[in-house]
């Protein structure tokens, strides 16, 4: 799988990612839908992920869609190897998976 090609199975994910998920939903739906708003709080989280959840960072790409739309703005375009062409449609693919992971 691509990166930034998300698990469209919910009932598929790892359970690492069931976790940190569940955390990203519950940001998400404080910011009512604002992904740039809930990126802001979720920060620390996703450190503590990174900390201690085993090999979290196999999973972000793919099926954590929250943490991975805070790390395509962190790093940037160049970070990935994409042209501005396809670092909007991974911006635009991953807004949309955050919206069928945390709209449920």
């Amino acid at each position: 799988m691509e990166y930034f090609d998300f698990e469209t199975d919910l009932e598929n994910l790892d359970e690492r990612s069931v976790f940190a998920n569940r955390i990203c939903k519950l940001i998400f739906e404080k910011h009512n839908g604002n992904l740039d708003a809930a990126i802001v709080e979720a920060e620390p989280y996703f450190n503590d992920l990174e900390a201690f959840v085993r090999n979290i960072y196999e999973l972000v790409e793919n099926e954590i869609p929250l943490y991975a739309y805070y790390r395509l703005l962190k790093y940037g375009a160049d970070n990935w190897g994409f042209d501005e062409n396809e670092y909007k449609e991974k911006i635009a693919k991953t807004q949309d998976a955050c919206r069928l992971y945390y709209c449920v």
